[in-house]
């Protein structure tokens, strides 16, 4: 199988040539990939950091349009990917590239719609997490699995492998609103998907700074309203 590795970035260039590297190390001669980085028009010289260690199967992209948004970012990506399985990954380094190849494997081996790379979501010091990012996230997968009447460890996890024709059936029925594109994409779908999920090794953000604000989170119950509005008709 071949895949295409979305990363969507906003003001992360002191992370850029680590993650590119990380990745090369952690997947040459072992899966066929390529690599897309879309930055959000951050304006911070990523794509010249970029340019250093850009090959034939790296590629990035300023997304320009506003609003500036993750899931749009995302969708970009999906949109100029080449292979039919998608992988989807923070570019802060908070997902380890390490992995990656854990996923493919799951993917590969029970033949799945979706692998979600969970948050180890115990206590907030074994994920990673400020205890209040910790304590939302517990509150809204709560939430959001009562609601929905799911039974996911992480639905709102930024780390995942889906079919591409997966997103193409719900494509049209997307909110593209905030961090959230995972469940955006599940709740959108009529059928049935097959989902399994592993375990990941969240990791704090070394460099950069964070980009969950009052206005994301706003965002993110904007988004689980409409989706449970639309889910009950």
């Amino acid at each position: 199988m071949a895949y295409s590795i979305i990363i969507p970035i906003y003001k992360e260039k002191k992370n850029i040539s680590k993650l590119i590297l990380k990745v090369r190390k952690e997947l040459s001669k072992k899966i066929n990939y390529e690599l897309i980085l879309i930055d959000d028009d951050s304006g911070d010289g990523s794509k010249k950091i970029f340019e250093k260690y850009k090959n034939k199967n790296t590629k990035f992209f300023t997304r320009k349009k506003k609003p500036r948004d993750l899931s749009r970012s995302v969708i970009y990506g999906f949109n100029r990917a080449k292979f039919n399985n998608l992988i989807v990954m923070d570019g802060d380094l908070q997902h380890s590239p390490r992995d990656i190849l854990r996923l493919t494997k799951k993917y590969e081996k029970t033949k799945c719609d979706i692998v979600i790379g969970s948050r180890k979501l115990i206590d907030y010091k074994k994920s990673n997490l400020t205890p209040l990012r910790f304590l939302l996230s517990k509150i809204l997968n709560q939430i959001v699995n009562i609601i929905f009447k799911s039974n996911f460890t992480d639905p709102m996890s930024g780390f995942f492998l889906i079919k591409k024709k997966v997103y193409k059936t719900v494509s049209s029925k997307l909110i593209l609103l905030g961090y959230k594109i995972l469940m955006d994409i599940i709740l959108s779908s009529n059928k049935n998907l097959l989902i399994q999920e592993i375990n990941i090794n969240f990791k704090s953000r070394d460099k950069g700074f964070s980009k969950m604000r009052f206005k994301i989170l706003l965002q993110l119950i904007i988004s689980i309203i409409i989706k449970y509005l639309r889910y009950e008709k």
